[in-house]
């Protein structure tokens, strides 16, 4: 029998670490990895050029006509090797980045069409992270980046990905993975191995770092049945909470506004602490927070369903707006909460259990992997 030929399209805009996590992947699983840069380099040598990260950025933009034959053939010979293979096959590249004023496109739509993936996969990370990462970076150390044009190489790159998915059809499956998550998630979400793809959707402004690894081992319970995406691993929202609280603090207390923000992110790598004025701050502050809720949404419409995991009384504004959302989108909405829920709540829950083990057992003995037809108690249609 013959091993099934699966090609992912790995994106990411500079300094979110896509090439980090594959290359630790690699040590995890294996699988056909084709980084689009060295076939890029390897066919200006065969042409007598000889381009390096010190310089491929000045070359796309002196010499755009001879770049993008490097280019087309780069595609080229990869799709070549990946129709001599079955397998799993990996390219990566960024979609976007800017140099000198000018943007550029690491895929063309004739190219992703070449390729013709099964899956696009979007690995970001944090503004503050990818800015440290860039600075660090031969390639891009000499620039030096705002937080709002980092999230503007951001927001270009997953509206690029979504833009190439929809030249086909059907739309191949697009899946957005922070870097947070590690090389283990993204492997989980790559060969998910017939488990759904849950969001779990939970409070986060206010609560303690208890409740939030509750959380997060809840999610994790269920990893051997779904895979499960995690808002938290986005860690964005702790930037913009954070100077939120910052200036509230002010106001509230008669202060001027502040000039600065001191704070410290926590990581699975560890803390990192930041200063970040306020001007440039908040001049990025207004595309972050689009951005949040956009990913958030995305996550929706890529997971089969929405998992609501709300300890507290007070309803999370934002729970309830993405309980509206995928509601919308006819997913179900399944919610572990231990009190008398509201009418709206109520409205736009499929099922609420009062006990969090249920909704576990539940969920586990729904799942695909357990053999059963997955979550339809109300659609109505017959149980395998």
């Amino acid at each position: 029998m013959a091993t099934e030929r699966r090609v992912i399209v790995c994106t990411g805009s500079p300094g979110n670490g896509r090439d980090d996590i594959l290359n630790e992947m690699r040590e995890l699983t294996t699988f056909n990895y084709y980084h689009l840069f060295e076939y890029i380099v390897e066919e200006a040598r065969l042409d007598d050029t000889n381009l390096t990260k010190l310089n491929i950025l000045d070359f796309y933009d002196s010499s755009p006509e001879r770049m993008e034959a490097y280019h087309k053939a780069a595609i080229h010979k990869i799709t070549q090797e990946i129709g001599k293979r079955p397998g799993t096959h990996i390219v990566s590249t960024p979609l976007h980045f800017e140099w000198k004023g000018n943007r550029f496109q690491g895929l063309h739509d004739d190219e992703i069409k070449a390729l013709n993936p099964d899956m696009i996969a979007i690995i970001f990370d944090d503004i503050l992270r990818v800015r440290k990462r860039l600075g660090q970076d031969m390639q891009w150390q000499e620039h030096t980046f705002t937080l709002g044009e980092i999230a503007n190489w951001r927001r270009e790159e997953i509206k690029l990905a979504y833009h190439h998915a929809n030249l086909f059809t059907p739309r191949p499956e697009i899946q957005l993975i922070a870097y947070e998550n590690g090389p283990e998630f993204l492997q989980d979400v790559i060969w998910s191995h017939g488990r759904e793809k849950v969001y779990l959707s939970h409070p986060i402004t206010g609560e303690s770092e208890t409740i939030l690894n509750d959380i997060y081992e809840f999610g994790n319970t269920l990893s051997e049945y779904y895979v499960v995406f995690d808002p938290y691993m986005i860690k964005d929202w702790n930037t913009v909470e954070a100077w939120r609280r910052t200036v509230n603090a002010a106001i509230e207390a008669g202060e001027p506004r502040p000039t600065k923000l001191n704070f410290t992110m926590e990581y699975k790598s560890g803390a990192i602490h930041e200063e970040i004025d306020a001007i440039e701050l908040e001049a990025s502050i207004k595309n972050l927070r689009f951005q949040i809720i956009d990913t958030d949404y995305k996550l929706i419409e890529n997971s089969a369903m929405v998992v609501v995991y709300h300890p507290r009384a007070a309803i999370s504004a934002g729970v309830m707006c993405e309980m509206v959302y995928a509601k919308a989108l006819a997913k179900m909405v399944y919610v572990y909460y231990p009190y008398e829920p509201s009418p709206f709540f109520e409205w736009y829950s499929t099922r609420i259990f009062t006990e969090e083990n249920e909704l576990r057992d539940f969920l586990i003995k729904e799942s695909k992997v357990t053999g059963q037809t997955p979550l339809d108690i109300y659609s109505g249609e017959p149980r395998e």
